[in-house]
């Protein structure tokens, strides 16, 4: 084995802050981060600079404590992928694809992204046969999970007979995105035996919260439809909700509900698109100049880990609309992300790569207002926040105010 062979390098999906004499080093594709001290990551460069091994560099230290903690360090950088050799690449497969198998919906959510409804012309869809296509191209692109979404995809008549074709012919994970209304005796052992997950949006803890968000009546046939699934044996059901500063008061409530029903639960930031732009009032008290920032992540006794920001979009992660249309992710639907269209593709991967360079430029390493902050790569969960206030220099300053602090003591130990 030749001497080069056992060099390392940071992988290049790597992404790292200095500040002062401490050094933040994050995986930009999975989140996972740590911090060690600049001197560590002066050592870690020496042996970058000059094609070392990790053990010929370990020679160059005189301290055996020294060389043992360089060793710790180093294999912890090559399991959360930060560092590569030979013997540690990460090579992280094709995560998700999102498949809008139709725009139309049975409900009209006055927070609805797309701003689906059943007034939508039937013949908007894709054939039984297009939509086959559609899932064959998704399949070979081989992603860990498919996720099935609308609009309300159990609204399409041959829904039953397109899930068992995807079960049948895929071995991943498939997740059904329903409102759940739909479910019933008639359908729901073909969603039992083809589906690994099913993500029901509920939006309230009872008829009243509910009902606001999503129309009379609903949350009955959510909660029946979800002990209509868990009596054929089926567990892995997942209700969300979405919140913003008026209604995050629900968010305890919530937790609960879900602890009573045994299933998991998913809330969700209020993005003011689609309907929800005119409806925003309901989620937030915020004009456009502001962002809201949850009090939970404001307060000292805030107990989630922190995550680097990381984006697949468009690249481990792809969204196809209705239409056949490519998209980096479903917060991604503008004209200028198009990524092609998927019947016209011989492969889903020969999409359009110029979205790419989209992208990079709203990347906090990029972006001019973010560019140069000790915190920019933990302030934005998703590029698409950025992006949607991108021109508006009044509404980022105004969330710096809040989280730099916060963010500042939580990653580095002090406030500033």
């Amino acid at each position: 084995m030749g001497r080069n062979n056992m060099t390392y390098k940071f992988s290049e999906h790597s992404g790292r802050i200095i500040n002062q004499n401490k050094v933040v080093l994050g995986n930009r594709q999975t989140g996972q981060w740590m911090r060690i001290s600049k001197e560590v990551y002066d050592i870690l460069n020496l042996g970058i600079d000059n094609n070392l091994s990790i053990s010929e560099l370990k020679m160059s230290l005189y301290d055996e404590e020294d060389k043992n903690y360089i060793s710790q360090i180093y294999l912890k950088l090559c399991n959360i992928g930060i560092i590569e050799d030979e013997n540690n690449k990460q090579v992280l497969p094709n995560k998700l694809a999102v498949f809008e198998m139709t725009h139309r919906c049975n409900l009209k959510c006055i927070h609805c992204c797309i701003d689906a409804d059943d007034l939508v012309s039937d013949n908007q869809d894709l054939s039984t046969e297009e939509t086959k296509c559609v899932l064959y191209k998704i399949i070979e692109w081989n992603p860990k999970r498919i996720l099935l979404s609308g609009g309300e995809p159990m609204i399409r008549k041959d829904f039953k007979y397109l899930l068992k074709y995807l079960r049948n012919n895929y071995h991943g994970t498939i997740i059904v995105s329903t409102n759940g209304t739909l479910i019933n005796s008639d359908n729901v052992d073909n969603l039992v035996e083809c589906s690994d997950e099913i993500s029901i949006s509920v939006d309230g803890i009872n008829e009243e919260t509910c009902s606001i968000v999503r129309g009379h009546g609903v949350f009955d046939k959510v909660i029946n439809s979800v002990k209509l699934l868990q009596s054929r044996g089926f567990k892995r059901i997942t209700l969300s909700m979405t919140t913003g500063d008026k209604n995050e008061y629900l968010e305890d409530d919530f937790n609960e509900l879900n602890r009573l029903l045994g299933t998991k639960p998913c809330i969700r930031g209020f993005a003011p698109i689609g309907r929800g732009e005119k409806n925003r009032s309901y989620f937030s008290s915020y004009e456009k100049n502001e962002i809201h920032v949850p009090n939970k992540f404001i307060s000292d006794n805030y107990n989630n880990p922190m995550v680097m920001l990381s984006c697949g979009g468009g690249n481990r992660e792809i969204f196809i609309a209705h239409n056949g249309d490519i998209y980096p992710c479903p917060s991604f639907l503008r004209p200028k992300y198009l990524m092609g269209n998927i019947l016209k593709l011989d492969k889903l991967s020969n999409w359009n790569k110029e979205v790419y360079k989209l992208l990079k430029e709203i990347d906090p390493n990029n972006y001019k207002i973010c560019k140069g902050c000790k915190v920019n790569l933990f302030c934005w969960t998703c590029l698409a926040q950025l992006d949607s206030v991108r021109d508006n220099g009044k509404a980022i300053e105004n969330k710096c105010k809040k989280v730099k602090p916060v963010l500042f003591k939580r990653i580095w130990g002090s406030v500033n």
